[in-house]
C-alpha cells in the first residue's frame, strides 16, 4: 500500500512539473504601444526640476530619480526635497517628502509619505501626503496634519493653507495647544 502511495505522489508530480513547462504562450503579454505609456520615458537619477512663472525660478525640486512620462505631463520622484522661492529669490518653503507626482505644465505637485513643510518663520506642517499647487501657492491634503509654531500645536483632518502656513483652515477635528491665546486674531 505504502509503495502504491509514493508511486501516485510521483505520479502526480510528473503531472504538475509536465503542466507547468507546457509551451502554451497565452499567458504571456506581449508588448504593444499602449504598453509604453507604464514605462518611463526617461530616468535620471539625483536630478533638478525648476519651476517657473514668467520666466522667474518658483520652486526647485530635488530628487534622488526621478521618472518621466512625457505624454501624460507626469513625472516620479523619489525622496522629494522642495524649495520654494519668494519673489526675491530667497526659499520661503521647503518641503520633504518619500515620493511625489509633479505635473511640471500645471506647477502641481502631490507628496506622500513622511511629509514635512518648514517655513522661514519657522512654522512646520507634518502631514502624509499633500497636494502642492505652484500657480496659487496653496497645499492642501484631507489627511491628518499637525502645525507647530513656536510653542503652539494644532492638529486635525485636511488643510487648505498658503505655502508659507500664515493663511491656513485645518478641516475637522480640529485640536490643539496654543501658549498666549490672546495672540489668536480674529
Amino acid at each position: 500500500m505504502l509503495k502504491y502511495a509514493k508511486h501516485t505522489i510521483i505520479m502526480a508530480l510528473l503531472l504538475i512539473a509536465i503542466g507547468g513547462c507546457s509551451s502554451d504562450k497565452s499567458n504571456i503579454s506581449t508588448l504593444t504601444d499602449d504598453d509604453s505609456l507604464f514605462r518611463p520615458d526617461s530616468e535620471v537619477r539625483g536630478a533638478r526640476i525648476y519651476l517657473y512663472d514668467r520666466g522667474r525660478v518658483t520652486s526647485e525640486i530635488y530628487s534622488d530619480k526621478i521618472l518621466k512620462f512625457e505624454q501624460q505631463d507626469s513625472t516620479a520622484a523619489y525622496k522629494l526635497d522642495i524649495d520654494i522661492l519668494d519673489s526675491t529669490g530667497n526659499v520661503s518653503t521647503h518641503v520633504v517628502g518619500d515620493s511625489g507626482f509633479i505635473r511640471e505644465t500645471k506647477g502641481q505637485v502631490n507628496i506622500f509619505g513622511n511629509v514635512v513643510v518648514t517655513t522661514d518663520d519657522g512654522a512646520v506642517l507634518e502631514t502624509e501626503y499633500l497636494w502642492w499647487d505652484s500657480n496659487t501657492d496653496r497645499i492642501k491634503t484631507d489627511a491628518f496634519v499637525r502645525i507647530t509654531r513656536g510653542e503652539d500645536v494644532i492638529t486635525g483632518w485636511g488643510l487648505d493653507a498658503d505655502n508659507r502656513l500664515k493663511d491656513f483652515k485645518i478641516l475637522s477635528q480640529v485640536s490643539g495647544t496654543i501658549a498666549d491665546p490672546e495672540q489668536i486674531q480674529k
